[in-house]
């Protein structure tokens, strides 16, 4: 694996994969919403920051798309893991906000999970996104010549919310 470090980049290794968050959790993508190719299922520990001070791994299973190098998760269900991870140990992080920025290596995560390591020892095996964008669906149905469809709004959520618990 290539190592290269830049300004603005976390881990050490060089970017890897696109990354898209569906917000929508009626919405499931078994093609790619830019190729329109079938997806394939990809599991990663994702690497995701949570405000104010909290790093976690999640090995989560993503659609993929080989073709466009595209990561795709569900928000709904990320979401439902992080509730409940932090439902009993820390409440109060439940509901702030969070952004998911990274991959890191299967077997450094492995060993992670059994002995922790330092953040700076861990950063030789984590992996940017090369791109992230969350995924907007425009709505269905006819609309006049030149008339471009709405935008559909993603629900907010029911379980990441401050106070909930």
């Amino acid at each position: 694996m290539a190592r290269r470090k830049e300004k603005n980049r976390f881990g050490d290794l060089l970017p890897q994969y696109h990354f898209a968050l569906n917000p929508y959790p009626d919405l499931r993508f078994t093609s790619c919403p830019r190729c329109q190719t079938k997806t394939g299922q990809r599991k990663l520990p994702l690497l995701i920051h949570i405000d104010p001070r909290v790093l976690i791994a999640l090995n989560y299973t993503n659609r993929y798309c080989k073709r466009c190098d595209l990561l795709i998760a569900h928000k709904v269900e990320i979401e439902h893991l992080l509730t409940e991870m932090f439902r009993e140990v820390e409440p109060e992080i439940v509901g702030n906000a969070y952004l998911i920025f990274a991959t890191v290596g299967k077997q450094a995560w492995r060993e992670n999970m059994q002995q922790p390591k330092a953040l700076a020892e861990l950063r030789g095996h984590i992996s940017d996104f090369k791109s992230y964008e969350e995924l907007r669906m425009t709505m269905a149905g006819w609309f006049r010549e030149g008339q471009e469809p709405p935008v559909m709004e993603p629900p907010t959520s029911r379980e990441w919310v401050k106070g909930a618990l």
